[in-house]
C-alpha cells in the first residue's frame, strides 16, 4: 500500500514548479506536506493522485505507473478531498457522497441514470455516519457551514472505499473547533489502516497530528520523516526565512511551532 514519485520534476510552461522530488508514502499514517506558499504543494498531491503528469520522474501506486491505471482503477485507490467545494450545481448532501460510488458504475449505466447496488448505498450510508452528517442528507451544500462542507467533501472520499486519502488544505477557512474536529478525524482514519497526505500550512496543527511531515521549498523536498526529527526549530527557521520556536506540547508532548 504504496504511493511515490520518484525524480518528479514539473512545469508551468517554462515556471519550474518541482524538480527532482521524491515522496513515498507506505503504510497507514497521517503525513502533513507543508511548506511556503507557492511551494508546489499543491502540484504535487496531483501528481501523486495521477490528476497531472510529470515531465521527467515517475509517481507509481504499489509499484505501478499510476498514469497506468484508469480512472475508474485510480478512483477505487486513491480518493482527493478539494479544498473548495463548487457549488454550481448545488447538490444536496446526500447526492453529493453519492458521487464517490460513481467510479464503480459502467458507462452504460451511468448514461441510463440506473441506482446504485445495495453495498454502494451501504458505503454511502457508513461515509455519512463516520462524519456525522446524516441529518444534513437532504439539505443543499450551499446552505451549509463551511465546516459541514468540508465533512461532506470528506464523507465522498470515504465513500470511494480507497486506501489512499489526499486532502488539500482541509482545515482551511475552519474555525478552532472545526479544525481540531476534522484532524481527529483524519488521525482516526490513519489509525484504522489508511495511509492520509494532507497539504498544510498551519504549522501547529501538523506538530500536533502529523505522524511524518515533508517539507516543500525552493522545487525540493528539503526534509522528510517523524514529526519530531522534521519539525526542529532550524529545519523551520531555514525554510520559511522567518524565526519560529518549537516546544513541547504541556500535555501531549508533541512538537508545538510557535512565532520565535
Amino acid at each position: 500500500m504504496t504511493i511515490s514519485a520518484c525524480d518528479v520534476h514539473f512545469t508551468y510552461g517554462s515556471r519550474v514548479v518541482l524538480q527532482e522530488v521524491s515522496l513515498s508514502l507506505a503504510g497507514p499514517g497521517l503525513t502533513a506536506l507543508c511548506g511556503p506558499n507557492g511551494a508546489g504543494k499543491s502540484t504535487l498531491l496531483h501528481l501523486l493522485a495521477g490528476r497531472l503528469q510529470p515531465k521527467a520522474g515517475s509517481v507509481e501506486l504499489d509499484g505501478r505507473a499510476i498514469a497506468r491505471f484508469s480512472p475508474s482503477e485510480r478512483a477505487r485507490r486513491v480518493a482527493v478531498v478539494p479544498q473548495t467545494l463548487d457549488t454550481t450545481f448545488d447538490l444536496s448532501v446526500g447526492d453529493l457522497v453519492t458521487l464517490g460510488r460513481l467510479h464503480r458504475l459502467g458507462v452504460r449505466d451511468r448514461l441510463l441514470m440506473r441506482p446504485l447496488a445495495a453495498d454502494d448505498e451501504e458505503a454511502v450510508d457508513r461515509a455519512l455516519r463516520a462524519l456525522e452528517i446524516e441529518g444534513l442528507r437532504a439539505r443543499r451544500v450551499s446552505q451549509i457551514s463551511g465546516g459541514e462542507q468540508a465533512r461532506a467533501m470528506l464523507a465522498t472520499a470515504l465513500a470511494q472505499g480507497a486506501d489512499h486519502l489526499l486532502l488539500d488544505e482541509p482545515t482551511a477557512h475552519l474555525d478552532p473547533a472545526f479544525r481540531r474536529e476534522i484532524l481527529e478525524i483524519l488521525t482516526g482514519l490513519a489509525r484504522s489502516g489508511r495511509t492520509v497526505l494532507i497539504v498544510l500550512h498551519d504549522l501547529m496543527l501538523a506538530g500536533l497530528y502529523a505522524d511524518r511531515v515533508a517539507l516543500l521549498a525552493g522545487h525540493r523536498i528539503v526534509a522528510a520523516g517523524e514529526t519530531e526529527a522534521v519539525l526542529t526549530q532550524e529545519t523551520l527557521t531555514e525554510v520559511f526565512r522567518t524565526p519560529l520556536s518549537v516546544q513541547r506540547h504541556p500535555v501531549s508532548g508533541r512538537p508545538l511551532v510557535l512565532p520565535g
